[in-house]
């Protein structure tokens, strides 16, 4: 007998993929296969950002402390997707100066603030934008 039963789930940390099958009887052998998505994947990218954005403002807040904020789980998923989110930034950074030097840096590799910026969060907002008119990441 086959029963078929169309489920989805997203990768877990560790590559692991989890789901509960109500449907299937207990020790049932069952045959998975994997398909992943294409498009909406990437253009989701920008959906994730904002998400992952307005968590990360709400919930570090109230915090004082540089370190705390970039440590907290949603900064740490925005540097996790990547080059693709640097435009997002850098525009975030153009509109509201805030620290996404941490998660640029890590993403980048690169780091344009001069030592006389250090600690003055309105020159290395603008020294990172100029960095990404240099660039060609943003106009």
């Amino acid at each position: 007998m086959h029963t078929a039963v169309k489920l989805r789930t997203t990768v877990q940390p560790g590559h692991r993929v989890e789901f509960t099958a109500l449907e299937l009887p207990e020790g049932a052998e069952v045959e998975v296969s994997v398909k992943l998505q294409d498009e909406p994947e990437k253009q989701s990218v920008r959906t994730r950002f904002d998400a992952l954005t307005s968590l990360w403002q709400l919930e570090t807040a109230p915090l004082s402390s540089i370190s705390q904020k970039a440590m907290h789980p949603a900064y740490q998923q925005i540097i996790g997707l990547g080059p693709e989110v640097v435009p997002y930034i850098l525009t975030e950074l153009q509109v509201h100066p805030g620290h996404w030097f941490w998660a640029l840096r890590a993403i980048t590799g690169e780091n344009p603030i001069k030592a006389e910026q250090q600690g003055r969060v309105p020159e290395m907002a603008a020294a990172w934008v100029q960095w990404g008119r240099d660039h060609r990441v943003i106009e």
